[in-house]
């Protein structure tokens, strides 16, 4: 025996070594992962410690790298085994493997075949290897799991759900984040979420999520866990109050594994669940006082404008493009007005939405175009509008404003006016103002008379009612509320939400103009302030402040469920409200 071992040692070190690279299993889904191992086998009693080099492909390290050392000495043979393990995990679908492998054995190096798998996106359902972060036991490496009595051991799976909000108490119309986060230590075979929140009382935006769910680590109470987002929403609450997020629910299948005491593979046993969360709760704080002119814009906003062509001859026309855009909810934002300089006339604008997530945070834009046209040659001067926004970063009234434009209007060429037009005209824009003869002058010498007419007109018949009011007070009142009744039932006929908003706010602002001399020109925000000077009843001031949340609400109405019930419910505090300020 003596004569075996000296002969043992006194043969190459390396002489019948055995190496080998496995990656295993060969299909995995793309949540799971796999393990490469590197093993060497030798017949000497020289260690066989190595020094791997290898590259990954559509895999990363998670856990690792894990020894084995195994010597055996059977029927005068001697064996012995020396193991590194890693857990990979994959970045994508499709073929995954490691390559330009290669182990270092003292100054020999060996190069081995490189080891493919292939990741789909369905879980196949195989055994959780034991990571790094487990308790390990010398024992484990020979006879299995063995069951410590004097350690308690969890019963139950250890997986669970939890909703986060952010922030809880935000201000109208501010952003909040709601995450639902999976949190295991289980391998998750399956899983479907089975009870969603209605989020009543929010406009709504999903947040897309990878296709690749990110995972972090996370320790809770001295044990680490695993935490997946599973759902995301961005939250826009739309008035004040304290609003309940429902509990959601997720169904899922949970991949548990028995092992023996001594020898034997582990059992897979699938364990079904239903996890459930705590209802969540969020106190929606008021704006503070509205400055005039607010709209309801809330979030970190700026403001541009363009106008093109900046030079144009009479007949011709300009677009000016206001843009409102940033982080925030800008559903509702009525259009800015614009006051032209004499001689200048701007038409109603035409409106675009655009809306885009960047990260967690919504970013939206509001494009308004302006129809600009010119009465007589010169400059001007056109002041670009100024949009007070609430910032909730700051906790105070921002303004969102651009720098002035000015636009050059050149005289009609002469050979144009020789012949009453030739040149090209300006498209649509030109047919507005077409050069031609009305009993004997041009239409365009008419031109600022017919824009002065309607104002004319509107300035007399509000001094005959003013004159009419003052002799019949009684009579004045029963008129308006007249037609703010007649407003509210062409409301009723219309279908939209918004068009529904619209046509209430214009019927509330005559009425309250002619019966409580609040300016036109006040925001609906102002209302119940300018009300109370005015010296109604606190009970009215309330009702029409709830009221103006309503309009508020109905804004946004598009993206919510109960529509009906919103319509229904914001006439019926018209009529109400109407009883109390006739």
């Amino acid at each position: 025996m003596v004569l075996l071992l000296l002969i043992g040692f006194a043969a190459p070190a390396f002489a019948d070594v055995e190496v080998q690279a496995t990656l295993a299993p060969e299909v995995i889904g793309v949540d799971e992962t796999a393990t490469f191992s590197i093993e060497v086998r030798g017949t000497s009693f020289s260690s066989l410690r190595f020094h791997p080099s290898f590259e990954l492909e559509n895999l990363e390290i998670v856990g690792g790298p894990s020894q084995f050392e195994d010597m055996r000495f059977v029927n005068g043979s001697f064996s012995r085994t020396f193991r590194l393990s890693w857990q990979v995990r994959p970045l994508g679908l499709g073929a995954a493997q490691v390559r330009a492998i290669s182990v270092q054995l003292n100054d020999e190096v060996r190069q081995l075949s490189p080891q493919a798998i292939q990741v789909q996106r369905e879980p196949t359902r195989q055994a959780r290897p034991i990571g790094p972060d487990e308790d390990e036991d010398p024992f484990q490496q020979f006879f299995g799991h063995v069951p410590n009595p004097w350690r308690g051991e969890p019963q139950g799976p250890e997986v669970f759900l939890r909703a986060e909000v952010q922030p809880q108490q935000p201000v109208v119309g501010q952003q909040v984040l709601y995450t639902l986060y999976l949190y295991t230590r289980e391998d998750i075979a399956a899983l479907s979420p089975s009870g969603v929140p209605t989020f009543r009382g929010f406009w709504v935006h999903d947040i897309q999520l990878p296709q690749q769910l990110p995972t972090e680590l996370v320790e809770i109470e001295g044990r680490r866990y695993g935490r997946v987002p599973l759902l995301r929403k961005a939250l826009f609450p739309l008035r004040r109050g304290r609003y309940q997020v429902e509990p959601a629910t997720v169904d899922l299948t949970v991949q548990r594994y028995d092992r023996r005491f001594f020898f034997g593979p582990p059992i897979a046993r699938p364990e079904q669940l239903r996890l459930r969360t705590e209802a969540q709760w969020i106190d929606v704080q008021p704006l503070p006082p509205a400055p005039p002119g607010f709209g309801g814009a809330v979030g970190q906003l700026a403001l541009t404008a363009e106008l093109q062509p900046r030079q144009i001859r009479l007949g011709e026309a300009a677009t000016l493009t206001v843009r409102l855009s940033g982080a925030g909810n800008l559903q509702g934002i009525p259009e800015p007005r614009i006051t032209p300089p004499a001689g200048v006339t701007i038409f109603p604008p035409q409106h675009e939405s655009r809306g885009e997530v960047a990260g967690n945070t919504v970013r939206d834009s509001r494009i308004w175009r302006y129809v600009i046209v010119a009465g007589r040659a010169g400059r001007y001067t056109l002041r670009a509008p100024e949009i007070p926004y609430f910032d909730p970063a700051s906790g105070r009234y921002q303004v969102a404003a651009a720098p002035d434009l000015a636009l050059r209007a050149l005289p009609r060429p002469a050979e144009a006016l020789a012949t009453g037009g030739g040149g090209a005209p300006h498209g649509i824009h030109a047919a507005v103002l077409p050069a031609r003869m009305f009993l004997g002058r041009r239409w365009t010498s008419l031109l600022p008379w017919l824009f002065a007419l309607p104002w004319g007109l509107a300035l007399v018949v509000t001094l005959a009612r003013r004159h009419a009011g003052s002799d019949k007070p009684l009579a004045g009142r029963s008129g308006a509320a007249r037609k703010l009744a007649a407003g509210l039932r062409q409301a009723e006929t219309e279908e939209r939400p918004q068009q529904v908003a619209a046509r209430i706010e214009e019927s509330w602002r005559g009425f309250l103009t002619e019966r409580w001399d609040i300016p036109a020109v006040a925001p609906p925000s102002r209302w119940p302030e300018l009300l109370a000077s005015r010296g109604a009843s606190p009970e009215a001031v309330s009702e029409l402040s709830r009221l103006v949340e309503d309009l508020q609400y109905l804004r946004h109405a598009p993206q919510l469920s109960t529509t009906a019930a919103l319509r229904g419910e914001a006439l019926g505090r018209c009529r109400h409200l109407l009883r109390r300020l006739r």
